[in-house]
């Protein structure tokens, strides 16, 4: 096994499709999710359910994605794994998922070297799971060239993206109806692949493409809410960039992408205290939770009309985001996996010392 500085590292999750890091260089600029990994090792991706569990020694560590239905394969990987294979468990998805009985999830935690927990909120819960180390180490961040994406403040339009795609909340809609400024937000289109066909004509009976649109369009009925077509994460950044805020009223307990992107492009952002991004890049627009309604408006309302505070609260650091630059995060796993401890304060890497 190799633990050295080029593991033979694979990432296992919820996504269909199989390829490696050299296949797809045009994502890796902008990808903030758990295939960010991927990047950081020049590793390989595959589908957890459906990965060849005998393979699982062909790699020096695998990374398994703990929502959705992976975690049986993830028991018969673990079955047929040597013990120089390493194998990471990462906690993705909401924490609270996580507070009732979940099969399979405390035998993946115990036969697993590590569990990589996303939310620093819950991970004294993940330690009383398993005999496991735990810690929360999250994923990577591409914030420099992400950086690069964002336009200077006077180039913005004065409209507020809700970040949610609509039919999963709304809240934020009732913070910003009548401020006086545009505003829009996202929903998905009907995916109409062959595995996808039964359960559209089954649960939805419908193949209309537009269908996720058109429901958010009746369910708002607010001429002035722009919805628009989820796209590509390229497309995703270059369309919300020239954004003058966002909002996240996020419940969850998870990692925040939202917050992060919102961060890097330097756009305000009025978020929950919950993922724990909110209080390292934007502590004077967090608010404590999902019901902070009025306070939310009063903080858009002064995002509006003083240009002052918009500058203080825009103007992000990239050294804000030395704790997740790729380079940082692989030596950080690698550390960990040899047997070493992290040596973590205010939610930041400041070193790492031998046990």
């Amino acid at each position: 096994m190799n633990l050295t500085s080029e593991p033979k590292v694979l990432v296992l999750g919820g996504s269909f499709g199989r390829w490696h890091a050299s296949t797809r260089v045009n994502d890796a600029s902008t990808m903030n999710g758990i295939e960010a990994w991927v990047y950081a090792f020049n590793g390989e991706y595959d589908n957890g359910i459906h990965f060849d569990a005998k393979r699982i020694n062909e790699y020096d560590i695998v990374i398994g994605n703990t929502n959705g239905d992976n975690l049986e394969n993830f028991l018969r990987m673990l079955g047929h794994k040597h013990p120089e294979t390493k194998f990471v468990a990462l906690v993705e998805g909401c924490a609270t998922d996580y507070l009732t009985p979940k099969p399979n999830l405390r035998e993946v935690f115990d036969g697993a070297d590590l569990v990589n927990s996303i939310n620093h909120y819950s991970t004294d819960l993940f330690r009383r799971m398993t005999s496991t180390r735990v810690e929360y180490i999250g994923i990577p961040y591409p914030a420099e060239s992400i950086r690069k994406l964002a336009l200077p403040f006077d180039q913005r339009k004065r409209q507020i993206f809700l970040t949610p795609r609509l039919l999963n909340r709304w809240t934020e809609y009732f913070c910003v109806q009548d401020l006086g400024v545009p505003y829009y937000g996202y929903e998905r289109i009907l995916m109409r692949k062959w595995r996808n066909l039964w359960k559209n004509l089954t649960h939805l009976k419908t193949l209309d493409k537009q269908y996720f649109i058109q429901k958010a369009d009746a369910s708002y009925h607010d001429p002035k809410l722009t919805i628009r077509k989820e796209g590509s994460l390229t497309e995703y950044f270059m369309d919300n960039r020239d954004a003058y805020a966002w909002l996240n009223l996020d419940y969850r307990y998870t990692w925040g992408r939202y917050v992060l992107d919102a961060a890097a492009l330097q756009i305000p952002i009025v978020a929950t205290r919950s993922t724990g991004h909110a209080e390292h890049f934007f502590p004077q627009t967090m608010v404590e939770n999902e019901f902070a309604v009025e306070q939310t408006r009063e903080l858009l309302k002064r995002l509006l009309i003083d240009s002052a505070f918009y500058e203080e609260v825009a103007t992000v650091p990239l050294e804000k985001f030395d704790h997740l630059r790729p380079e940082v995060k692989k030596r950080e796993l690698i550390e960990i996996l040899k047997g070493n401890e992290l040596v973590l304060e205010n939610n930041s890497q400041i070193g790492i010392s031998l046990l």
